[in-house]
């Protein structure tokens, strides 16, 4: 009985002891992906793999040798294709997020890198211009982007009968004359817009216009409407005098319902008592 014991105990202790070995090193590895060694993650991956052990973890890379030719450089444990603009080819010139490629595709792309305005050309974020030289005829370099030139600066800059808007001359604007309160004459101060707005008419004969009276949200809406048409009919009368024929006029009342302002002020019932001239 005591050398069946003494037989056992000798069993356990060997059992104990191989155990210890093994925790030191002689054939039982950590759990994946813990590591000693790169031979640990080989075993795990049946050497299918390139995974090494850095840090005690297995890996793609610890360095770049560890890398394939494709993707040769090691950054954050990972095989990258490049780490910086010089490690990419003439062709693809730019490193993005591990990559080599292009700097943009389109004009989005280069204000997504921060190169807000320009524009991309043959895969480069560029400005449109620097100097006049770069744009095509009849366009000046301004901020950067080309425009078409200044043709004027003002109306007397333009021929008869076009007037300056955004630099260019242009076809004349008509322009909204306003009312004083509850009325419907022409104001003094709004006899030269009429004849600006009646010239423009007469140097362009085949343009009609609706005027469309307008009201502040004061007095009843019936009453508003009809204001509003004797408003528009006023303005008429005045374009008539001046040479427009009738049958290129027709006259509107929208009452207080298209407000050019909504606040409860003098100021703003003043912009709403109008007449507005739209061509057709």
């Amino acid at each position: 009985m005591k050398s069946r014991s003494m037989a056992a105990n000798g069993t356990i202790f060997l059992l104990a002891a191989f155990c210890v070995l093994s925790l030191v090193g002689i054939g039982c590895r950590p759990n994946f992906p813990q590591c000693r060694s790169d031979d640990d993650c080989k075993a795990e991956e049946g050497n299918s793999t390139l995974l090494v052990c850095v840090n005690g973890q297995c890996q793609e890379c610890g360095k770049d040798a560890d890398c394939p030719k494709d993707r040769a450089h090691c950054k954050d444990s990972r095989c990258v294709e490049c780490v910086q603009d010089s490690d990419c080819p003439e062709d693809k010139p730019f490193c993005k997020e591990g990559k080599c490629g292009f700097e943009c595709e389109v004009d989005a792309d280069c204000d997504a890198a921060g190169k807000v305005g320009m524009v991309c050309e043959k895969h480069k974020c560029k400005w449109q211009c620097e100097t006049d030289a770069d744009c095509p005829a009849g366009n000046e370099c301004k901020e950067h982007r080309c425009v078409p030139k200044c043709q004027c600066q003002s109306d007397q800059d333009c021929p008869e009968g076009k007037s300056c808007v955004d630099c260019a001359c242009v076809g004349c604007r008509l322009e909204t004359i306003h009312f004083d309160f509850n009325k419907y004459a022409i104001r003094g101060e709004d006899q030269s817009l009429l004849e600006k707005n009646a010239k423009c008419l007469v140097g362009r004969p085949d343009t009609k216009v609706t005027i469309e009276g307008n009201c502040d949200d004061r007095g009843t809406e019936e009453y508003n409407v009809a204001l509003g048409d004797k408003r528009a009919r006023a303005a008429k009368k005045a374009l008539e005098a001046q040479g427009v024929k009738a049958g290129r006029i027709k006259t509107i009342s929208y009452g207080e319902s298209r407000p050019a302002c909504t606040e409860q002020t003098e100021d703003c019932w003043a912009k709403n008592r109008r007449a507005d001239f739209v061509e057709q």
